[in-house]
């Protein structure tokens, strides 16, 4: 091995060492699956994605071939829902701000309606469940892979949009404010003898759910990052005595949205998409990842990486002039080939990282098969399990892509064992699909 090459394993093994020595529980965006192949295997790329979107996965795997070209197109869509949709959308059909509005209205001696009744009961129910963790993701990913020999560049649009309650579980007592005769007069208002009574305003401001709601002590916050990169990597493959030693490297400019808005608790589950569009920063930066790939010679066709995405800490400005930081994300993992028609691979999340929904962490395992016998058909099956939470239960993976090399078609998912709801929909509390056209020129 020449002397360049081994400044070259040093600097690349010294880089990654460090990106492992400084991670630290900040804000990492967790680690989204995009393409076909690693999507249906359990999310494991790190030693598996050979192709067109190595240089997303890690970029030493380009170090693994330098004949032909392929080049793949990919667009997909997952979410995320936990303890949330249900309640608004209930939430939601009541409007909470027409009932309350009711109430005042017949304060302090009047009646209300065994709907109005019914609906106060409801609401603190709902807010009382909704207290707990809860959130919505909507994750929409596009993107365009590029292989040529050691060289990969590609156009990657991932996004993690977040909605999730904020509840003042102090604040759910129905006394309202009243203006009569020009003073403001306080009642509390018992939805099972409708019947009110005299309260003040220190009760109002410490007890009130209408205080809270009017101000912003109980509401939907819409957060997220939609971010489309655009690397330029290239990957060396030294030949040593104890095996082969591949790195890669990637820099990619990042342009970015940065979503940050308060809105309605009562707010439809369907419309948060577009609202969330209404407080939106767009920044741009650029980024550095790095890959390692090990082949040892002991064991025929097995392949060890790990990968480090972002680690000069890339950050982007928000509406209310705060900064997303990106902190690195590091994963590991392996895959093996059996004679070329059935491989294997396997991946982990070193890092913890962060979600923007609050209390909720995401670290991934998963692996899987993909069994290849002709070169017009690939069927893939794995599972992976977030070890940091539970409650999205195992997520199942499976795959297939089928065509001419030159053009094939590949469709991709994932879902979960747990479910959840969206749009009046019962869906897997997690889930992705993913369609991609793939072509080979080799």
């Amino acid at each position: 091995m020449g002397i360049s090459k081994r400044v070259i394993v040093i600097i690349g093994v010294g880089i990654l060492l460090f990106t492992l020595g400084r991670l630290s529980p900040g804000f990492a965006v967790e680690f989204q699956p995009i393409g076909f192949e690693a999507l249906s295997m359990g999310g494991a790329g790190v030693a598996q994605a050979k192709g067109s979107f190595s240089v997303y996965y890690n970029p030493a795997l380009l170090a693994e071939s330098h004949k032909g070209v392929e080049i793949s197109f990919s667009v997909g869509t997952g979410a995320r829902e936990i303890n949330l949709v249900d309640h608004i959308d209930t939430l939601a059909d009541i409007d909470i701000t027409s009932t309350l509005d009711r109430i005042v209205d017949n304060a302090p001696t009047g009646s209300n309606s065994t709907g109005d009744r019914n609906n106060i009961t409801t609401i603190k129910n709902e807010l009382r469940d909704i207290a707990q963790i809860n959130g919505l993701q909507l994750m929409p990913t596009a993107s365009v892979g590029v292989r040529m020999g050691s060289i990969g560049l590609g156009v990657f649009g991932v996004s993690e949009g977040s909605a999730y309650a904020v509840i003042d579980s102090n604040k759910l007592d129905i006394i309202v404010k009243k203006t009569i005769s020009g003073t403001d007069q306080y009642f509390k208002y018992d939805e099972g003898s409708d019947t009110y009574s005299l309260s003040t305003q220190s009760e109002y401001e410490s007890k009130s759910l209408e205080y809270a709601l009017n101000n912003d002590l109980t509401y939907l916050q819409l957060t997220g990052l939609a971010y489309t990169e655009v690397p330029l990597a290239y990957a060396c493959q030294i030949k040593t005595p104890l095996g082969a030693v591949s790195l890669g490297a990637a820099i990619k400019y990042m342009y970015a949205i940065t979503y940050d808005n308060k809105i309605k608790i009562d707010t439809e589950s369907g419309e948060i998409e577009d609202v969330s569009k209404e407080a939106d920063k767009r920044d741009d930066d650029w980024g550095i990842d790095v890959g390692l790939l090990y082949r040892p010679p002991a064991i025929q066709n097995l392949l060890i990486g790990v990968t480090a995405k972002n680690i000069n800490q890339p950050e982007f400005a928000t509406i209310k002039g705060n900064k997303y930081k990106l902190d690195p994300m590091v994963r590991a993992g392996f895959s093996w080939e059996l004679l070329n028609k059935i491989s294997f691979a396997f991946d982990v999340d070193l890092t913890k990282n962060d979600t923007f929904l609050p209390g909720y962490a995401s670290r991934y395992v998963g692996g899987g098969v993909n069994i290849h016998p002709t070169s017009w058909i690939s069927l893939r099956a794995g599972l992976m399990d977030n070890v940091e939470e539970s409650r999205e239960g195992v997520v199942y993976t499976a795959g297939i892509g089928f065509g001419l090399k030159w053009a094939q078609i590949d469709i991709s998912g994932q879902y979960s064992s747990k479910s959840g709801e969206y749009n009046g929909q019962t869906i897997p509390r997690y889930g992705r699909v993913q369609i991609a056209l793939v072509s080979k020129w080799f």
